[in-house]
């Protein structure tokens, strides 16, 4: 019997070598490494008969995750695609410093005929004992990842018991940084003029029209956001104050439970000159506050509040009625208020309280208070409004003793 060898493609040609560079950060001394490794491995790839330049591939940022790095994605596709059929790499963790990725991506090349040679630890992919070298020197590569970031984090939380930190780029609207300390600047008048219109009753969506017509603007020059109003709202630094290493959001530790979960935070109260005064920015966050707990009982309404809402709950049940828009029999649409329960149908409570036109439920307060109109500033004699099937109940406030 007669075997005839057919060599790969890869063995065709000469080897096709390329190299693959990271560095960790973007400090000076570390870019002058990251041109030494490019300017090292092209002449020593080119001097090799046997080889043939394939190109180095490069990332100049952090990341323990293979899929944030374009160039390292880039090489994976072009040794799959048969453009590269060996690569060089200064050391493990400059590979990747996830063990899972390390060894998932070792494989994939090595089934494809591509293989990986570490220099620092001496260790070709090609090599039969390379595998079980590579699990434990990915190992140590990840840990001393990890020790890394933990010593970070120690640094931090050292700074803040001593109340320093560092603003980054100065996004904070309002202020500059001036030698480590916050100190207002011309746009300190646009952060005052949010808060004086909040609390004098414009909602969130008006106070950005008026910005927008005030031609304010944040610190990137674009217009300020729904959420860029929101934010300002309550932080705690315009009332001169500083939170730092802020809590997670609630749902944080369930999505990432090995993140944050030790997390101290550190309070400095008069840090820096306030813009806008602690009576204020208190009487702010008492209203947002009381947004939140009507929201929370009524659902999310959006756009300008009824200012009933909050105020009128259904009799059967107890849950909060919420305003809606129904068209009547002769086709006209008209304002109601239905149980929220009952508008859920089948997902609520079963409660089969009637719906109430607006206009009925305005003329049975204004009865029953004596009152010709309904008006926002009169409602604080009103604790709530009970609407039945047989009608409407007020539950006025108690009187001050």
């Amino acid at each position: 019997m007669k075997f005839t060898r057919i060599p790969r493609k890869r063995d065709l040609h000469k080897k096709r070598v390329a190299a693959y560079c990271r560095v960790s950060t973007l400090l000076e001394e570390q870019e002058d490494s990251f041109e030494t490794q490019v300017s090292y491995y092209k002449s020593f790839i080119e001097a090799n008969d046997e080889w043939e330049f394939a190109g180095i591939y490069s990332d100049e940022k952090s990341g323990t995750k293979a899929e944030n790095r374009a160039g390292f994605q880039k090489l994976i596709r072009d040794a799959l695609d048969g453009k590269v059929d060996y690569i060089l790499c200064k050391s493990i963790s400059r590979f990747s410093r996830n063990i899972v990725d390390c060894q998932h991506y070792v494989k994939l090349l090595h089934g494809n005929g591509v293989d990986v040679r570490f220099e620092k630890e001496n260790l070709d992919t090609a090599s039969p004992s390379c595998s079980m070298m590579l699990s434990f020197l990915s190992a140590i590569a990840q840990d001393e990842s990890r020790s890394i970031s933990e010593n970070v984090r120690w640094a931090y939380r050292e700074r803040f018991k001593r109340g320093e930190y560092n603003l980054g780029n100065n996004r904070i609207l309002g202020y500059d940084c001036v030698d480590g300390k916050l100190v207002p600047n011309q746009d300190a008048d646009a952060v005052r003029l949010i808060y004086t219109l909040y609390l004098e009753g414009k909602n969130i969506e008006e106070i950005r029209r008026l910005l927008a017509d005030y031609g304010v603007r944040t610190r990137k020059g674009t217009l300020i956001s729904h959420n860029d109003i929101l934010y300002i709202l309550k932080n705690e630094t315009y009332r001169g104050d500083k939170l730092l290493q802020k809590q997670p959001p609630k749902d944080f530790l369930t999505k990432k439970p090995d993140k944050r979960a030790h997390y101290e935070s550190f309070y400095l109260e008069g840090d820096h000159e306030a813009i806008v005064e602690p009576v204020m920015w208190d009487a702010v966050q008492e209203k947002l506050k009381q947004k939140k707990e009507i929201e929370s009982a009524v659902g999310h309404r959006g756009g300008q509040p009824h200012f009933l809402y909050g105020l009128i709950f259904c009799a059967e049940c107890g849950a909060p009625m919420t305003r809606r828009t129904l068209r009547g029999y002769d086709g006209a649409n008209y304002k109601a208020w239905t149980c929220r329960e009952r508008h859920k149908g089948r997902k609520g409570n079963g409660c089969t309280c009637r719906t109430i036109r607006e206009t009925d439920l305005l003329a049975s307060i204004c009865i029953q208070m004596g009152w010709e109109t309904v008006s926002e500033e009169r409602l604080g004699e009103i604790e709530r409004v009970m609407v039945s099937d047989d009608g409407v109940e007020i539950v006025r406030m108690a009187k001050a003793s």
